[in-house]
């Protein structure tokens, strides 16, 4: 799972805000609030977050940084707390709304119910002739709502009623943790049954939050420390993080613009992500297969560590952008529009998956999840698994990546596929849980290939596969 520059950058970097008398900031609030709504109607609609944001920031050009991020910041949290906002809700009593009106109420209700925001003060920002008119539900019940919403605690939304008053969750612990980490139940059920009551609740804290930004340094060009010091002058504060090439930046203003990030010293790349190609142990010289390459991220890492590497993805269009970052970086990469041949000493299969230990990510990838979407990730993890070891040398190296918290795309891939090819040894086994490591939720397998396989019939296995976005 790779960084890159989301919709809602937007291209800016933070400015001082000119002086402005009350009533300019007022008309900017109001702009900010009805973009807002324009993205909460997308989501609604079923427009992936991304598109939604992007659209509706396209439709309004005027408003500034600081609007923008208000805008980012509304539509990522109702997609992420859609559950709690629609509970808090119906708890509140509010009106059957029309799709617009919907999306006032959301928004309300993440102010008041998740943000704990005074309710007079949001219902204020909404009344008319406010962001959004016309509409159906008058100032006095947008009021009426706002009061009658439950409030947060210090453990999360949903822990008061209006007067004050711990509210009980439900008895079922599915139901229970799905609403308190507002994911589907088939979601809860399975980290209940990998982690527990108490490790579920910690996860899901940790998903629920906003990702931070971490970079890749391009060791083929420059070290950590130097990295480092070349934000430090452009007045950016970054720490090392948990893998040898990687660096924490709490700030992301200005940095899309830094030299080190404009000129290849670096990469936005995950943790989780970075640990990944750790796990390949490349050695200078190999000839590695990046078999689901998407933007070419963990390709870009490979070539670093001095692989001579080919790139390849079932989407053409995600492969587009490999070139030009593969020159910015000054790597040397193969990006193949054929279907990988041959043997390679290595193949890293980053397989396309549910995205369940992105939801930092993208928030709402949550409500696309379910056990029909699961079963399918899981059939073309094991397709593009059996592929990407036909290609593998013997004595070379198998890297299965993806980027979930659910075992069904992780172990109950690799364990059946290790009982059906004894030709490869796991050397490494890893569960990555976002709330035990920095980085997303990941699991990652490394397998090495110890004599020639076995005949087998079936003819070539396909390469393809279903991505959640990432």
């Amino acid at each position: 799972m790779e960084g890159s520059r989301q919709a809602e950058e937007g291209g800016q970097e933070d400015r001082p805000e000119e002086v402005a008398r009350p009533r300019s900031r007022e008309i900017r609030s109001r702009r900010a609030i009805a973009a807002a709504l324009v993205a909460i109607d997308g989501l609604g609609a079923g427009s992936p977050l991304r598109l939604a944001l992007s659209g509706s920031l396209a439709e309004h050009p005027g408003i500034g940084p600081k609007e923008r991020r208000h805008v980012a910041a509304a539509v990522r949290a109702v997609a992420r707390w859609l559950r709690v906002v629609d509970a808090a809700l119906v708890r509140a009593g509010a009106p059957k709304p029309v799709p617009a009106d919907r999306s006032l109420l959301r928004y309300l209700a993440w102010r008041v119910a998740v943000e704990g925001e005074r309710p007079e003060a949001v219902a204020r920002d909404l009344r008319l002739p406010g962001p959004r008119r016309p509409r159906a539900i008058s100032d006095a019940e947008v009021l009426r709502v706002a009061r009658a919403l439950p409030r947060p605690g210090p453990g999360g939304p949903l822990a008061f009623d209006s007067s004050g008053c711990a509210l009980v969750a439900p008895s079922d612990p599915v139901v229970a943790l799905g609403l308190r980490g507002s994911v589907p139940d088939p979601f809860a059920r399975r980290l209940l049954r990998d982690l527990g009551a108490r490790e579920a609740v910690a996860c899901l804290r940790v998903l629920n939050r906003d990702a931070g930004i971490v970079l890749r340094v391009n060791v083929a060009r420059s070290t950590r420390e130097e990295v480092r010091q070349a934000l430090d002058a452009a007045g950016i504060q970054a720490e090392p993080g948990e893998g040898p090439w990687s660096l924490r930046v709490e700030d992301r203003a200005r940095l899309f613009d830094a030299p080190a990030l404009r000129s290849g010293l670096a990469e936005v790349q995950d943790e989780s992500s970075q640990r990944a190609v750790e796990l390949c142990a490349v050695k200078s010289g190999e000839r590695w297969l990046d078999l689901c390459a998407g933007s070419g991220g963990k390709s870009l890492a490979l070539a670093a560590l001095g692989a001579r590497v080919t790139a390849w993805d079932s989407s053409a269009r995600r492969l587009a952008d490999v070139p030009k970052r593969a020159r910015r970086a000054g790597a040397r990469i193969e990006v193949s529009s054929d279907v990988p041949e041959g043997e390679f000493d290595g193949v890293l299969v980053d397989a396309p998956c549910s995205g369940s230990g992105a939801l930092c990510r993208e928030p709402d990838a949550r409500w696309r999840i379910d056990d029909h979407a699961v079963a399918r990730f899981q059939e073309g993890q094991r397709s593009v698994l059996e592929g990407g070891a036909k290609l593998v040398r013997p004595g070379g190296r198998l890297v299965f990546a993806t980027c979930s918290v659910f075992r069904e795309e992780g172990e109950d891939v690799v364990e059946p596929f290790l009982s059906d090819h004894p030709e490869f040894r796991l050397s490494v086994s890893e569960r990555r849980w976002p709330h035990r490591t920095p980085g997303a939720g990941f699991y990652l397998a490394r397998l090495e290939r110890q004599r020639a396989p076995r005949a087998r019939s079936g003819g070539r296995t396909r390469l393809t596969g279903h991505r959640a976005p990432r």
